[in-house]
């Protein structure tokens, strides 16, 4: 388990928001190479525990419906991305996830009385309305122009860019960045034809 663990979070899952790995689950690893993390039922079980989504991982994985919540997220980032706003369809959509029953609970700790929002039952719905919550609370609590997706065409990787300047273009600049930097490079030392 603990080697799951350190392989999502060295690939970049669990740092920002549990929207932006859902978002991510559909990974290129930067040369085109495609894999989608919904696929692994460890995959979802880590998410759901990484992100405090619920205690235990509710049995059958809706792979079917995170997908459509997964291609939901990206689109809706995808605009923001390209300074697009979002359309009423696709806020309807995102608000279904949202409308889960909850109630207010209290809890005691040593540090006093706190309230807390429950769901009614909880499950996938309640765990799917918490991904979804996560892209709302980055709106709500951040700038949106400051998600951005790799342009390396063979990564598409999302992310937030917590730069002081928002000037962080790669995912990753020694990998995405360094390859186009190599690219580069190389197309500068290619003779010219003819010569």
């Amino acid at each position: 388990m603990r080697q799951q663990v350190d392989q999502y979070s060295a690939v970049g899952f669990g740092k920002e928001y549990a929207w932006l790995d859902l978002a991510n689950s559909l990974e290129w690893n930067g040369y085109g190479k495609l894999t989608d993390h919904l696929q692994d039922p460890a995959w979802a079980a880590h998410i759901v525990k990484h992100w405090n989504l619920a205690s235990t991982l509710p049995r059958p994985v809706p792979v079917a419906r995170l997908i459509a919540l997964r291609a939901l997220l990206r689109r809706m980032a995808e605009k923001l991305v390209a300074g697009e706003t979002l359309d009423e369809r696709d806020l309807h959509a995102l608000n279904s996830y949202l409308n889960v029953p909850v109630r207010v609970q209290l809890f005691q700790h040593q540090n006093g009385v706190h309230s807390e929002i429950v769901p009614l039952r909880p499950g996938w719905p309640w765990i799917l309305s918490r991904i979804a919550g996560s892209f709302a609370e980055m709106l709500r609590l951040n700038r949106p122009d400051r998600l951005k997706c790799c342009p390396n065409d063979g990564c598409k990787w999302m992310f937030y860019d917590r730069t002081k300047a928002n000037t962080r273009r790669w995912c990753n600049d020694r990998t995405c960045g360094n390859r186009d930097r190599v690219r580069r490079a190389r197309a500068k030392e290619k003779p010219l034809a003819g010569g």
